[in-house]
């Protein structure tokens, strides 16, 4: 019964029951990929200090934002990750927004976001921002606290987006550098999960760690091929796919790229270790929980 229930679940996350549903999801496909393909292939970069025009991934961006010394070069930095929205925004995005709504609404759900929660967490996006309504009106003092003790120490230019994060933590993460290189992050992985004990199972895992030119800017695991039993008894271990964003030469990537390491390595230690009799207990789509996945 617990399989039959899993495959029922499933499909019902999966299904489009009628043509009409079924051609708004293929038309919705058809502007993701050309969008998707698209953004891959934008062209990013920043004025550095010298005037000259450097390339750099969102995450090189991201990175130069905490860590320059540079208010111009930061500020360049942010305005160059700013552009993506207007870019994708002017791409598709919207249309896509317009045929993810519609398809929700034909399936009986207030819109997309709502149709997403439901199949993943098996609540409504109202009962979601009851609880997110709940954490952010809790936890707003202390928001406007440290927007407040910011000000008080850097002045008021440390509230514009491009000096938060290096106001915040710009120096430690300097210092931290030295501590944190790339080339010892996947022993630093290795020994911290052994330290641990948590182990893969015979899972096959692929690591792409490196950022480079059109490659996805952002950390993620999937597995082709998930791990289950078999009715026989015979256990299937996983094969993993996962990616960090490391660039070597950047200062303070060794540590983001060894936080994405260890987290995505999270994830793929946790389906690799699921021992139940259907792949579909062990994958990463609906109706698998998102916020289940992120705490393990």
């Amino acid at each position: 019964m617990k399989v039959l229930g899993i495959i029922i679940r499933t499909c019902q996350c999966n299904a489009f029951p009628t043509p009409e549903a079924k051609k708004i999801r293929e038309k919705t496909n058809e502007v993701e990929g050309s969008l998707e393909q698209a953004r891959n292939e934008m062209s990013l970069g920043y004025t550095d200090a010298d005037g000259k025009f450097q390339t750099a991934s969102s995450v090189g961006l991201s990175t130069l934002m905490q860590t320059s010394s540079e208010e111009a070069v930061r500020k360049s930095a942010y305005e160059a990750r700013r552009s993506i929205g207007t870019f994708v925004c002017e791409g598709g995005f919207l249309e896509i927004v317009k045929l993810r709504n519609k398809l929700a609404k034909d399936l009986g759900f207030q819109d997309y976001y709502d149709y997403t929660v439901t199949n993943a967490e098996g609540f409504s996006k109202d009962k979601l921002f009851e609880i997110l309504d709940t954490l952010e009106e809790g936890t707003r003092p202390l928001m406007v606290k440290a927007r407040e003790d910011l000000v008080k120490m850097h002045g008021e230019k440390a509230l514009d987006p491009w000096n938060t994060g290096f106001m915040m933590s710009g120096s430690v993460i300097k210092k931290m550098d030295p501590y944190f290189p790339f080339s010892k992050s996947v022993e630093n992985y290795i020994r911290s999960y052994a330290a641990m004990k948590i182990g893969y199972c015979g899972a096959s895992m692929t690591l792409d760690l490196l950022d480079r030119k059109n490659k996805y800017s952002n950390g993620f695991c999937h597995w082709p091929v998930p791990a289950w039993v078999k009715p026989d008894g015979s256990f299937v271990p996983s094969k993993t796919h996962f990616t960090s964003l490391a660039d070597p030469s950047a200062v303070g990537s060794g540590l983001t790229a060894l936080n994405t390491l260890m987290h995505e390595a999270g994830h793929a230690a946790h389906m690799a270790n699921v021992k139940q009799p259907s792949p579909l207990f062990s994958q990463e789509r609906s109706p698998t929980s998102v916020a289940y996945a992120e705490n393990q």
